[in-house]
């Protein structure tokens, strides 16, 4: 099976981009590839369980599912250590299926990975 990255930037202002990416790494994990979801910029926000559980699409789809959906089809949701600690977000504030990740992490999951950016 095929290696996707999803890289996510927009944070809660953006709900709908935040959903969509969700929703495309829950088909690509649900069909049996290896996915990993890179929150950076605002997305680090998204590791706010609470903040996270009220996010939704005007289609309805929230963003809840996808990530649960994710976490059990154990996909990596990695998180960007500077972007995090510029907002306050530590290590032991992210909730469980998530780890820190860099830019080099990033860039080297991106060569052996169909990268969508959203």
């Amino acid at each position: 099976m095929a290696k996707f990255l999803f890289v996510l930037s927009r944070g809660p202002e953006d709900p709908i981009r935040a959903v969509r990416c969700f929703q495309f790494a829950k088909i690509a994990a649900d069909k049996g590839h290896e996915v990993t979801v890179f929150l950076v910029d605002d997305a680090v926000y998204f590791t706010n369980m609470s903040l996270m559980e009220r996010v939704k699409a005007p289609t309805g789809d929230e963003m809840n599912g996808y990530w649960k959906f994710l976490v059990e089809k154990q996909a990596k949701i990695l998180v960007c250590k500077p972007c995090a600690e510029t907002r306050l977000i530590g290590a032991d504030d992210l909730p469980p299926g998530c780890e820190i990740g860099t830019g080099v992490t990033l860039i080297d999951l991106a060569v052996d990975s169909k990268v969508f950016s959203f």
